[in-house]
């Protein structure tokens, strides 16, 4: 769905967890001296302006991210690696999306391969990229392409060691049967990766999405039995909280939809489970509304 700009929702409690697991995710492969190879399939525009009328019209920065950090001295060591990459973006009123947060990661030696195909968010992904300095003297290559697409054809990467996140908009009921059928044919290929895939909380379409990431598990554990898989949920709210209004009531003081969002991952390094446990328990009792935060780890 290509009217779809995150910079609307850029630092909020969902960017929170995916960058926290993101990160994570990258410290874990960077503890080998080998290199390895990570694809980004929805990577916007790489870095947001947290001065934005879009954000600020949406509130959602100032409730997540920025709102955590007045917390830091609260929170648990399993959260520095994130908060003290994104510290120094917040100063400059700034917040790294996951291309820059990869871009700061990256080995020298590495390959990192972002895909975006929102014209707007495209140019402003390549302007961002390429004058930011954690990308100098690195590999990285800007797709303007299908996200989906561009993971297929490029997989098995020929470094074998590697990651992809996907976090489509999932503005479009496709967009999930989308997610499915990449990752399944993927993996496929590409066993050993780590697949990262973010997907929002949202009571109106629960079964869409429980039926989406079940099928995925399954469709995964039949090719590996043994593969090692978690869900890592962050709620911020209840899934009951938002009430649909009609157009005569927009006025109204009602909840957003996404009350909480979630990350499948699949090849999952050492101790994420446990880290994401600690790390997402004091953020959901921080940014939970009226005391109904709430965090779930499941081992699947």
């Amino acid at each position: 769905m290509l009217s779809y700009q995150h910079a609307f929702h850029a630092g909020n409690h969902a960017d929170v967890l995916k960058h926290f697991v993101l990160t994570y995710v990258l410290d874990s492969l960077n503890k080998k001296d080998k290199p390895y190879i990570f694809f980004d399939t929805h990577s916007g525009s790489g870095i947001y302006d947290l001065l934005d009328n879009r954000i600020l019209k949406t509130g959602e920065a100032q409730s997540g991210i920025q709102l955590l950090l007045q917390k830091k001295d609260e929170l648990p060591l399993e959260l520095n690696s994130y908060l003290d990459l994104v510290q120094k973006y917040l100063e400059k009123s700034l917040y790294p999306g996951s291309p820059e947060i990869e871009c700061n990661k990256l080995k020298e030696n590495s390959t990192l391969v972002l895909s975006e195909l929102h014209p707007t968010e495209y140019e402003f992904l390549k302007q961002n990229i390429y004058k930011s300095e954690s990308a100098k003297n690195k590999n990285i290559n800007v797709h303007y392409r299908n996200g989906f697409e561009m993971l297929n054809a490029l997989t098995p990467p020929q470094i074998k060691r590697g990651a992809v996140l996907i976090d489509p908009s999932y503005e479009e009921l496709s967009d999930y049967q989308n997610v499915e059928k990449a990752i399944t044919s993927v993996y496929k290929k590409w066993t050993n990766g780590i697949f990262l895939l973010w997907y929002p909380l949202l009571a109106h379409r629960d079964n869409v999405i429980q039926n989406m990431k079940n099928n995925i598990v399954s469709k995964i554990k039949k090719i590996s039995p043994n593969v090692e898989i978690c869900n890592i949920s962050l709620c911020v709210n209840t899934k009951d909280s938002h009430q649909e209004v009609d157009l005569q009531n927009l006025s109204k003081n009602n909840p957003p939809r996404l009350y909480g969002s979630s990350m499948l991952v699949i090849n999952y390094p050492w101790k994420l489970p446990e880290s994401s446990q600690i790390a997402m328990e004091k953020v959901a009792e921080i940014l939970g509304q009226n005391g109904s935060g709430s965090v779930e780890v499941e081992i699947m």
